[in-house]
């Protein structure tokens, strides 16, 4: 059967045509993020090697510089997209939004230090990720809702 309007497999495709689709859709999704990730860990690791073991303020250091530079070209494009008549109202709040993640960051490597300092041993290995990761996308969620309700007062 042919794909549905919108490239989506349609009903009658098979189990592996729709593993294929859903596949394709992960991989493009995650390229950029999943190629970040990796630029950002072994950085890390290649500056730990060379300095040793960071203090707690370097490690907020490394985490918010690495926030910078993605949040200085946010800002730019933002700036050079708020200029064009063309430019949907989502985008630029969606820019705006992920250029404030020194706050979403700051916050989540906060939390993480505080457990280190509280708990030791297993319980920080895994609660300091799950309460960081946590912390981290509720603040990216009250940024976006911020973003959306100052777009909303525009054009109301």
């Amino acid at each position: 059967m042919e794909p549905t309007k919108g490239g989506q497999p349609g009903p009658n495709r098979s189990l592996g045509a729709r593993f294929l689709q859903g596949l394709r859709t992960s991989v493009g999704g995650n390229a950029q993020a999943f190629g970040y990730s990796i630029t950002i860990t072994v950085t890390f690791g290649v500056i730990s090697t060379a300095e040793g073991q960071p203090s707690q303020s370097e490690l907020l250091g490394f985490a918010l510089s690495a926030v910078a530079a993605f949040s200085l070209l946010n800002l730019l494009v933002a700036n050079m997209l708020g200029r064009s008549q063309s430019t949907s109202e989502l985008s630029k709040i969606v820019l705006l939004a992920t250029a404030t993640d020194f706050l979403a960051v700051g916050a989540a490597v906060g939390v993480a230090i505080g457990i280190g300092h509280a708990i030791s041993g297993w319980g920080a290995w895994t609660l300091a990720p799950f309460c960081a990761g946590l912390v981290y996308v509720l603040v990216q969620s009250i940024e976006l809702a911020l973003g959306h309700t100052e777009a909303d007062d525009v054009e109301g």
